[in-house]
Protein backbone atom coordinates (compact mmCIF):
# COMPACT_ATOMS: atom_id res chain seq x y z
CA UNK A 1 0.00 0.00 0.00
CA UNK A 2 1.28 3.22 -0.56
CA UNK A 3 2.02 5.55 1.67
CA UNK A 4 -0.56 8.02 0.07
CA UNK A 5 -3.19 4.78 -0.07
CA UNK A 6 -2.73 4.61 3.95
CA UNK A 7 -2.77 8.50 4.97
CA UNK A 8 -5.77 8.53 3.17
CA UNK A 9 -7.31 4.97 4.91
CA UNK A 10 -6.49 6.61 7.92
CA UNK A 11 -8.04 10.02 7.35
CA UNK A 12 -11.47 8.60 6.10
CA UNK A 13 -10.66 6.08 9.23
CA UNK A 14 -10.70 9.31 11.37
CA UNK A 15 -13.23 10.96 9.98
CA UNK A 16 -15.84 8.16 10.45
CA UNK A 17 -14.91 7.73 14.24
CA UNK A 18 -15.63 11.50 14.48
CA UNK A 19 -19.09 11.11 13.24
CA UNK A 20 -19.67 8.08 14.86
CA UNK A 21 -18.32 9.61 18.21
CA UNK A 22 -21.00 12.58 17.43
CA UNK A 23 -23.75 10.65 16.51
CA UNK A 24 -23.76 8.29 19.57
CA UNK A 25 -23.10 11.80 21.86
CA UNK A 26 -26.47 13.28 19.72
CA UNK A 27 -28.57 10.60 21.17
CA UNK A 28 -27.47 11.55 24.93
CA UNK A 29 -27.70 15.11 24.98
CA UNK A 30 -28.23 18.14 22.97
CA UNK A 31 -25.88 19.16 19.77
CA UNK A 32 -25.33 22.55 21.89
CA UNK A 33 -24.12 20.81 24.76
CA UNK A 34 -21.83 18.23 23.14
CA UNK A 35 -17.78 19.52 23.39
CA UNK A 36 -15.23 18.66 21.18
CA UNK A 37 -13.44 17.09 23.89
CA UNK A 38 -16.35 14.97 24.47
CA UNK A 39 -16.33 14.01 20.66
CA UNK A 40 -12.76 13.30 20.56
CA UNK A 41 -12.84 11.34 23.98
CA UNK A 42 -15.86 9.46 22.34
CA UNK A 43 -13.78 8.50 18.90
CA UNK A 44 -10.61 8.03 21.01
CA UNK A 45 -8.54 10.45 18.69
CA UNK A 46 -6.60 13.76 19.70
CA UNK A 47 -8.02 17.01 19.45
CA UNK A 48 -5.34 18.35 16.78
CA UNK A 49 -6.75 15.29 14.56
CA UNK A 50 -10.20 16.38 14.88
CA UNK A 51 -9.03 20.44 13.58
CA UNK A 52 -6.56 18.26 10.95
CA UNK A 53 -10.27 17.06 9.39
CA UNK A 54 -12.78 19.66 10.69
CA UNK A 55 -12.88 23.16 11.93
CA UNK A 56 -15.80 23.36 14.08
CA UNK A 57 -18.64 20.60 15.65
CA UNK A 58 -20.91 22.19 13.44
CA UNK A 59 -18.98 21.18 9.79
CA UNK A 60 -18.81 17.72 11.24
CA UNK A 61 -22.45 17.81 12.12
CA UNK A 62 -23.15 18.87 8.37
CA UNK A 63 -20.46 16.18 7.06
CA UNK A 64 -23.28 13.78 6.78
CA UNK A 65 -25.40 16.32 4.89
CA UNK A 66 -22.75 16.96 2.68
CA UNK A 67 -22.15 13.12 2.28
CA UNK A 68 -25.83 12.79 1.63
CA UNK A 69 -25.79 15.02 -1.32
CA UNK A 70 -22.64 13.42 -2.83
CA UNK A 71 -23.98 10.41 -2.98
CA UNK A 72 -27.18 11.81 -4.73
CA UNK A 73 -25.02 14.07 -6.82
CA UNK A 74 -23.38 10.95 -8.15
CA UNK A 75 -26.38 9.73 -9.93
CA UNK A 76 -27.43 12.64 -10.78
CA UNK A 77 -24.31 13.04 -12.51
CA UNK A 78 -24.09 10.13 -14.25
CA UNK A 79 -28.26 11.02 -15.33
CA UNK A 80 -27.53 14.48 -17.18
CA UNK A 81 -24.10 13.38 -18.94
CA UNK A 82 -26.17 10.83 -20.62
CA UNK A 83 -28.64 13.28 -21.38
CA UNK A 84 -31.54 11.95 -18.99
CA UNK A 85 -32.44 15.36 -17.68
CA UNK A 86 -35.58 14.29 -15.77
CA UNK A 87 -36.73 16.64 -13.52
CA UNK A 88 -39.44 14.96 -11.90
CA UNK A 89 -37.50 11.56 -11.30
CA UNK A 90 -34.59 13.99 -9.68
CA UNK A 91 -36.88 15.38 -7.67
CA UNK A 92 -38.33 11.57 -6.44
CA UNK A 93 -34.57 10.66 -5.85
CA UNK A 94 -33.87 13.31 -3.48
CA UNK A 95 -36.79 12.06 -1.26
CA UNK A 96 -35.58 8.56 -1.91
CA UNK A 97 -31.66 9.40 -0.62
CA UNK A 98 -33.10 10.96 2.38
CA UNK A 99 -35.09 9.03 3.43
CA UNK A 100 -32.43 5.76 3.55
CA UNK A 101 -30.54 8.52 5.78
CA UNK A 102 -33.55 9.78 8.09
CA UNK A 103 -32.31 9.21 11.00
CA UNK A 104 -29.12 11.75 10.31
CA UNK A 105 -31.30 14.65 9.14
CA UNK A 106 -33.45 14.24 11.83
CA UNK A 107 -30.52 14.71 14.54
CA UNK A 108 -29.69 17.62 11.77
CA UNK A 109 -32.42 19.31 12.71
CA UNK A 110 -32.85 18.71 16.34
CA UNK A 111 -29.52 20.10 16.36
CA UNK A 112 -31.77 23.42 15.54
CA UNK A 113 -29.24 25.39 12.94
CA UNK A 114 -31.93 26.03 10.68
CA UNK A 115 -29.50 28.90 9.06
CA UNK A 116 -26.71 26.91 8.14
CA UNK A 117 -28.79 23.60 7.31
CA UNK A 118 -30.38 25.73 4.49
CA UNK A 119 -27.13 27.49 3.17
CA UNK A 120 -25.81 23.78 2.79
CA UNK A 121 -28.90 22.96 1.07
CA UNK A 122 -28.87 26.01 -1.29
CA UNK A 123 -24.69 25.36 -2.16
CA UNK A 124 -25.50 22.14 -3.37
CA UNK A 125 -28.92 22.88 -4.99
CA UNK A 126 -26.12 25.74 -6.81
CA UNK A 127 -24.66 23.35 -8.22
CA UNK A 128 -27.07 21.37 -9.74
CA UNK A 129 -28.56 23.83 -11.55
CA UNK A 130 -24.96 25.18 -12.67
CA UNK A 131 -24.57 21.34 -13.94
CA UNK A 132 -28.62 21.43 -15.70
CA UNK A 133 -27.90 24.75 -17.50
CA UNK A 134 -24.21 23.48 -19.04
CA UNK A 135 -21.57 25.82 -19.93
CA UNK A 136 -23.42 28.54 -22.25
CA UNK A 137 -22.34 32.29 -21.24
CA UNK A 138 -25.00 33.64 -19.69
CA UNK A 139 -26.10 37.34 -19.64
CA UNK A 140 -26.37 39.32 -16.08
CA UNK A 141 -30.15 39.29 -16.34
CA UNK A 142 -30.16 35.26 -16.88
CA UNK A 143 -27.66 34.82 -14.29
CA UNK A 144 -29.91 36.96 -11.54
CA UNK A 145 -32.92 35.08 -12.56
CA UNK A 146 -30.93 31.79 -11.77
CA UNK A 147 -29.88 33.05 -8.55
CA UNK A 148 -33.79 33.50 -7.60
CA UNK A 149 -34.57 29.82 -8.82
CA UNK A 150 -31.72 28.66 -6.54
CA UNK A 151 -33.37 30.60 -3.81
CA UNK A 152 -36.53 29.47 -4.51
CA UNK A 153 -35.96 25.76 -4.93
CA UNK A 154 -33.59 25.28 -2.39
CA UNK A 155 -36.32 27.30 0.41
CA UNK A 156 -38.89 24.87 -0.60
CA UNK A 157 -37.21 22.06 -0.42
CA UNK A 158 -35.34 22.72 2.66
CA UNK A 159 -39.16 23.17 4.20
CA UNK A 160 -40.79 20.17 2.63
CA UNK A 161 -37.48 17.84 3.87
CA UNK A 162 -37.85 19.24 7.45
CA UNK A 163 -41.16 19.02 7.89
CA UNK A 164 -41.86 15.73 6.07
CA UNK A 165 -38.91 14.38 8.65
CA UNK A 166 -39.88 15.77 11.73
CA UNK A 167 -43.73 14.32 10.84
CA UNK A 168 -42.15 10.75 10.73
CA UNK A 169 -42.12 11.04 6.88
CA UNK A 170 -46.35 10.93 6.97
CA UNK A 171 -46.07 10.79 2.42
CA UNK A 172 -43.62 8.45 0.62
CA UNK A 173 -40.83 9.88 -1.30
CA UNK A 174 -42.19 9.47 -4.44
CA UNK A 175 -45.57 11.49 -3.33
CA UNK A 176 -42.98 14.51 -1.51
CA UNK A 177 -40.71 14.20 -4.49
CA UNK A 178 -43.83 14.64 -7.20
CA UNK A 179 -45.20 17.92 -4.68
CA UNK A 180 -41.38 19.25 -5.18
CA UNK A 181 -41.65 18.89 -8.93
CA UNK A 182 -44.84 20.27 -8.95
CA UNK A 183 -43.98 23.18 -7.26
CA UNK A 184 -40.86 23.63 -9.20
CA UNK A 185 -41.83 23.19 -12.80
CA UNK A 186 -42.99 26.75 -12.94
CA UNK A 187 -39.03 27.81 -12.49
CA UNK A 188 -38.15 26.55 -15.88
CA UNK A 189 -39.97 29.45 -17.81
CA UNK A 190 -39.08 31.86 -15.43
CA UNK A 191 -35.72 31.22 -15.94
CA UNK A 192 -36.04 31.10 -19.98
CA UNK A 193 -38.16 34.31 -20.07
CA UNK A 194 -36.92 36.86 -21.86
CA UNK A 195 -39.36 39.58 -19.85
CA UNK A 196 -37.63 42.47 -17.73
CA UNK A 197 -36.24 40.99 -14.35
CA UNK A 198 -37.86 43.95 -12.98
CA UNK A 199 -39.95 47.33 -14.48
Amino acid sequence: MSINASTDLRSRRTRKWLRDALLSLMKEKPFREIQITEITDRAEVSRPAFYLHYRSKEELLFSYIDAGFEEFHTEFSKEVAAGNIDLQKFCVLLFQYWEKNANILQMVIAADLPQILMQRLRGHFEIFVAELAGSERKSEQDRQRQEFVIDYVAGGTYLLLTKWISNGRPASPEQMGQILFDLTLPCESFVNSKEPLFH
